[in-house]
């Protein structure tokens, strides 16, 4: 066999054995179907790549027979040996890519199912657990603490419950990913919905359980809330009985003691319905209470009950003999009645001011309202002293002042507190105009950078889509602009009252800042409309353009006319033919009339009068010129509109000159 005869076999083996583990690879490259499947394919992509060595050691054999046959060969054998050569090297990559991707592929598929498959059963685990802890029914507890842990347990689970659904999410996708790579039924829509459906119905019957306990939670604390309540009352209304009791023999006192035995009498009295009240929720806690629980419940009422009635009984009694004892009421009395009415005046008016506002969306008018309750209760104040004032006469006639005294000291210890109250809720909305007053500064600031970078925007003006973006932008900042400017005069409004919060140094810098804005908003507006304006002239129709050149070419030859006729006529010789020369020239305006007559009134009339004369075609001619630049770029549509621009602004201040006719 001849050296070329064997390169050429071993080429053809080497060739063929790629075949073969090409098709090979090609029957197991499929991600599609059961685990088994998948794991039978992974065992055959895992035997071929065992036989890559194989593959190799036939690759090198080509090699080895291809160096030799070289040296014996001509340029064009040489050729095709090396064609050869790089033809099975290239297949061989490829050989070897195929056979560790395939592998890859199936191996990260099957990865992905085991470690879903673990997720799940955890779940499922889980919530096998859950499911036991929720089944049982709720059982009475004994009291409110109990009650609350069982609470607690529930919203514990509640939360898990909630918790999971990330995790119940994530398997779902998970389940859709492995069902659009292997097309199993067990992650099918229908399997990836049961799994949503178990966790759902789970969660509704947590919630229900936990809005079960909630209810029996606050009902029993509401109970227990107004059981104490009572209790409290009952108890300081027991303190207040011995107080009276203890100098009911005092004649200073006796006034004192039956008026308050009246007063605890009608206050133990008005309770009854609230003690009934009692007994009603008493008997719905109970309803949801252990029967232990029940009868603490019972016996606790029962005895609240007796305590009431004593000393609902006792205050009856004590009145009688000191009714008996009193006698006529004293001057003292009288001014005592006084302070009261006035104590218990001021009191109501401390109410009125202590009455939080409303949330005003319009933080001035809630600003100017807090303003009114600080001078209301600062007129309030000598009144507070004359009460010190008049308490201390009182006691000079008889020591037995207690409760009028602690009356008086609490609506004292009562306007001190309404009147810091007040003092906080002024400096809290003062800080806020402030905070808003720098909001508002921020946003205008923001508008004005934003404004001037839109100002300072060069512009191809031949592009009409961009013109039209352009003049949108200045639209909204124009619509900005309006809003700024509402708020800024509000706040100008607010100037008057700016020393409530400001020093005066900070009043003085915050009306420079604001007026500082007001005028840049201003500037900066009226250059939004200058921009506006020039972009919408300079950049009309081409028609429209044509249509007003032709219209001032008509206009033009007129005056011209006229012009004509106005030099060819003879110097004036009187009044009448100067006043005719003048309508002639009335093109010019009113300023350049008055300068025509002073200039025709001395002796150099004629003179000056036919160099304005000559002056005015110059003039039209010099319109005529910028009209013709200012229009044929824009007719002729290969130009570019900024080329026009840039030569009228030229002429911008030759366009607006006021003054007579330059000679």
């Amino acid at each position: 066999m001849s050296p070329q005869e064997d390169f050429g076999k071993c080429l053809a083996n080497a060739e063929g054995w790629m075949r073969m583990i090409q098709e090979r690879l090609q029957a197991s490259d499929n991600v599609q179907g059961p685990k088994a499947a998948l794991e039978d394919r992974l065992k055959e992509t895992e035997v071929i790549l065992t036989e890559e060595p194989e593959g190799r050691l036939r690759l090198d054999t080509v090699l080895v027979k291809a160096e030799s046959l070289l040296q014996d060969s001509n340029e064009d054998e040489k050729h095709e040996i090396l064609k050869s050569l790089k033809q099975i090297k290239t297949m061989w990559e490829d050989t070897q890519i195929n056979m560790v991707h395939c592998h890859s592929r199936i191996e990260w598929v099957l990865l992905h199912w085991s470690e879903y498959l673990k997720a799940r059963e955890d779940y499922f685990f889980w919530l096998m657990n859950i499911k036991q802890k929720l089944a049982p029914d709720l059982e009475s507890q004994l009291g409110l603490k109990e009650k609350k842990l069982q609470l607690s347990h529930h919203t514990i689970l509640l939360s898990n419950i909630l918790n999971q659904a990330a995790l119940l999410k994530r398997l779902i996708q998970e389940s859709g990913s492995l069902f659009a790579k292997t097309e199993d039924e067990t992650f099918s829509e229908a399997a990836q919905q049961k799994l949503k459906a178990d966790h759902e119905a789970l969660e509704i019957k947590a919630k229900k359980k936990v809005k079960i306990l909630e209810a029996f939670v606050q009902e029993h604390q509401q109970y227990t809330d107004n059981l104490e309540k009572f209790q409290n009352w009952l108890h300081s209304m027991k303190e207040k009985y011995n107080n009276c009791n203890a100098h009911k023999n005092s004649k200073d006192h006796m006034e004192g003691s039956l008026r308050e035995l009246k007063e605890l009498s009608d206050a133990v009295s008005s309770k009854e319905g609230e003690l009934n009240n009692l007994q009603a929720q008493a008997k719905a806690v109970i309803h949801n209470t252990s029967p232990m629980g029940a009868e603490h419940i019972t016996r606790d009422l029962e005895e609240l009950r007796s305590d009431w009635d004593n000393l609902r009984l006792k205050c009856k009694q004590d009145q009688g003999p000191l009714e008996l004892g009193l006698h006529s009421v004293l001057e003292f009395q009288s001014r005592a009645e006084q302070l009261e009415k006035e104590v218990a005046e001021l009191q109501d008016r401390l109410r009125s001011l202590d009455m939080q506002p409303p949330d005003e969306n319009e933080l001035e008018t809630a600003w100017r309202k807090c303003l009114i309750a600080r001078s209301s209760i600062l007129a309030e104040e000598p009144k507070v002293e004359e009460f010190q004032h008049k308490l201390k006469e009182l006691c000079r006639f008889s020591q037995n002042e207690e409760r009028l005294s602690d009356k008086v000291l609490n609506v004292i210890q009562e306007y001190k507190r309404v009147k810091g109250q007040i003092m906080k809720r002024c400096s809290q909305f003062g800080v806020r105009l402030r905070c808003s007053f720098q909001e508002l500064l921020r946003v205008f600031q923001q508008w004005r950078s934003s404004t001037r970078d839109l100002l300072h925007q060069s512009l191809d003006t031949k592009d009409r889509a961009l013109i039209r973006t352009y003049l949108q932008n200045i639209e909204d900042h124009l619509a900005h602009s309006n809003q700024l400017k509402a708020q800024l005069d509000r706040f100008q409004g607010l100037e008057g009252v700016l020393s409530s919060i400001y020093s005066k140094e900070q009043t003085a810098a915050f009306e420079s800042e604001l007026r500082e804005a007001v005028q840049q908003r201003k500037f900066l507006t009226d250059a939004l409309l200058q921009r506006r304006r020039e972009l919408q002239v300079n950049c009309q129709d081409p028609a429209d353009h044509k249509l007003l050149l032709k219209k001032f070419e008509e206009w033009l030859n007129i005056e011209n006319w006229k012009l004509t006729n106005i030099l060819a006529a003879k110097s004036p010789r009187n009044s009448r033919e100067i006043k005719s020369r003048k309508r002639g020239l009335k093109i010019q305006g009113e300023d350049e009339v008055d300068e025509f007559r002073k200039k025709t009134s001395g002796k150099i009339c004629h003179y000056l009068s036919r160099a304005c004369c000559a002056a005015l075609p110059l003039q039209l001619l010099l319109l005529l010129l910028l009209l013709l630049a200012f229009l044929l770029p824009l007719i002729e549509e290969q130009d570019s509109c900024s080329v026009v621009n840039n030569f009228a602004r030229s002429f911008y201040l030759t366009l607006r000159y006021q003054g007579p006719p330059p000679t």
